[in-house]
């Protein structure tokens, strides 16, 4: 649709047209309408949108004499041709597996097709790696584009590209100097957005109007520091601050103190033993309590140990060997598995088998597990990365380590993959090429629907390994799904904002104010929660803190000096994030 203004003192005949890609017209593209003097008229056009990731849309309007006439992209366009991206009314499903090829040989996987597929859309990608460069260059790109901007997102964007670029020039990887001018940009203005964000206390919170949190500071002190050392310009000032607030941080330990702070504190004296500045009483008492740490506690106080003074391994050993009796073995390689979730310290199972690897790589770099655990992890990736920025970062970085002391940089063999019969590549594999990752991708219209489509991987002999992982992105229709329950119950309901019955709407006219309440139902408790809402095609959100004509809307409300004074309601949201397509 278009508004169309009539500018002029005098009546006009306007022909409004319409022109893009993207898109199927079910009528014409040029429409004649009539505009009173300083009036206006909406011209619409009925289309049916393609497969298509943005439609390109160009509105005109000249009227019969030629006198007039002016154009537009859509104002709300991305990027310089103001394209509208196109979101589908479709649940995403995503299947993947991957593995690793050593040595000469062939390896083939079998894609079978959900039955209730639409066939217009989804397909099999494919990516093939000569070495762990190409695989960590792709992470880093997609947590460029992470979108949560609390300093945790800050972090995870910065810190796995520092340990990325560090191990490049240690190996001598010279190619990637674009690389080196994006984090030069990235890292300076992570430091300054730090700088700008660190509390009077030395801490941050996790938003700039929240209270220091000292996981937050303990991880933007690891980002600081591992920034320093690449040989950026840290105030040392800003990170003795730190230090010194994690330091009044610490609990003491005992039978009474809750196993998820002893798993904190391990994180805590990691973090300012990275530093430089380990608390040996701390870390020594916390090795006392190491029977009720988590596993990537376990990992965490391994490395500060090994920092404290890397000659003495008695320690080290005993951590190191309570790690490898909760291994987990599987067809996909080694991981770890938690007895419970730590949520009030980020973690999962994919991020505490990362920690395990990093652990692995600095103290005992020729365990012949390490090998394993690589391949779980890179199976364990959802394409280039894994299901959380803390889950990707830590996964990076351990990575990372492992490709310094591995030399996986420099392979030497040729490989293949055919589809079905097809031909889809053929490299050389060689140093020049080794962060080249290759993606491939298949149409699911493309693929067999009654029998098993057949994925084949081979190469020849010589040294470097193959690395290959393989999703099937299908879509299936809304309709046909049922509401899916993993731990939140979401409740969306429309009234008009003027009615005082609240009345639930499932349609709204043109200038009406809509009014957008979701209810939350947590059965069991959740610590680091972001709700994610789809805005309905054809509405913007009104933000109700912007100091609009009209206040629409209203966040969830809590009394800070008393939070309970209307039931449970410490779950507040510190942060609400107004974006193009959702909320």
């Amino acid at each position: 649709a278009a508004v169309v203004n009539n500018n002029t003192d005098s009546a006009q005949t306007v022909d409004v047209t319409l022109e893009g890609s993207g898109i199927l017209f079910e009528g014409q593209t040029v429409q004649q309408v009539d505009i009173p003097a300083g009036g206006r008229t909406r011209v619409e056009w009925r289309v049916t949108v393609q497969d298509v990731e943005n439609v390109d849309l160009t509105f005109s309007a000249v009227t019969a004499d030629g006198a007039y006439g002016d154009a537009s992209k859509p104002p709300l366009g991305q990027g310089d041709d103001s394209l509208l991206p196109v979101y589908r009314y479709e649940a995403p499903e995503t299947t993947g597996t991957g593995g690793i090829l050593r040595d000469e040989g062939t390896r083939t996987e079998s894609i079978i097709l959900p039955e209730r597929l639409n066939v217009t859309q989804g397909n099999l990608t494919i990516n093939v790696e000569p070495s762990l460069a190409a695989t960590s260059l792709a992470a880093l790109d997609v947590l460029r584009g992470y979108r949560i901007e609390s300093i945790e997102g800050v972090v995870s964007r910065f810190l796995p590209n520092i340990m990325t670029f560090r191990a490049f020039n240690d190996l001598g990887i010279t190619s990637q100097r674009d690389l080196r001018a994006e984090l030069n940009r990235q890292v300076q203005f992570a430091i300054q957005r730090l700088y700008a964000e660190q509390k009077v206390d030395g801490g941050w919170g996790w938003f700039v109007q929240d209270e220091s949190n000292a996981l937050v500071t303990a991880y933007a002190l690891i980002g600081l520091v591992e920034a320093q050392a690449t040989g950026f310009a840290v105030d040392q000032s800003v990170i003795s601050r730190a230090v010194q607030f994690i330091e009044g941080q610490y609990v003491q330990t005992g039978l009474n103190t809750e196993d998820w702070r002893l798993n904190r504190q391990a994180f805590l004296l990691y973090a300012v033993a990275r530093a430089g500045q380990p608390n040996v009483a701390r870390t020594t008492t916390l090795f006392e309590e190491r029977g009720r740490l988590d596993i990537y506690a376990r990992a965490l106080l391994t490395l500060t140990f090994h920092l404290i003074d890397p000659n003495e391994t008695s320690r080290t050993d005993t951590l190191i060997s309570s790690i490898f009796a909760n291994a987990i073995t599987s067809a996909n390689g080694v991981h770890w598995e938690e007895d419970e979730p730590d949520y009030f310290n980020w973690n999962t199972n994919t991020r505490t088998t990362s920690m395990v690897l990093q652990a692995l790589v600095e103290v005992q770099p020729q365990s012949e597990l390490i090998p394993n655990i690589v391949r779980w992890l890179l199976v364990a990736r959802s394409t280039e990365v894994w299901e959380t920025s803390q889950e990707t970062a830590w996964a990076v970085m351990a990575l990372t380590d492992y490709m310094a002391i591995s030399g996986d940089v420099n392979p030497n063999y040729s490989f293949e993959v055919d589809f079905n019969g097809n031909d889809l590549l053929n490299v050389d594999a060689s140093p020049e090429n080794a962060t080249v990752m290759r993606r491939l991708m298949v149409d699911v219209s493309d693929m067999l629907r009654d029998q098993a489509n057949a994925l084949v991987f081979n190469r020849t002999a010589g040294s470097g390994v193959l690395y290959y992982t393989a999703y099937l992105n299908a879509y299936l229709p809304v309709p046909e799904i049922e509401p899916l329950d993993r731990g939140i119950i979401i409740e969306r309901q429309y009234t008009l904002l003027d009615d005082e019955t609240h009345t639930p709407i499932n349609e709204a006219q043109v200038g009406q104010l809509v009014q957008v309440r979701l209810s939350i139902i947590a059965p069991n408790d959740l610590h680091y929660v972001t709700i994610e809402d789809p805005i309905p095609a054809g509405t913007d959100a009104v933000n109700p803190n912007l100091a609009t004509s009209q206040q629409i809307g209203t966040r969830p409300e809590l009394n800070p000096e008393d939070p309970l004074s209307q039931g449970w309601g410490w779950w507040w949201f510190s942060n609400i994030q107004f974006e193009d397509e959702r909320v």
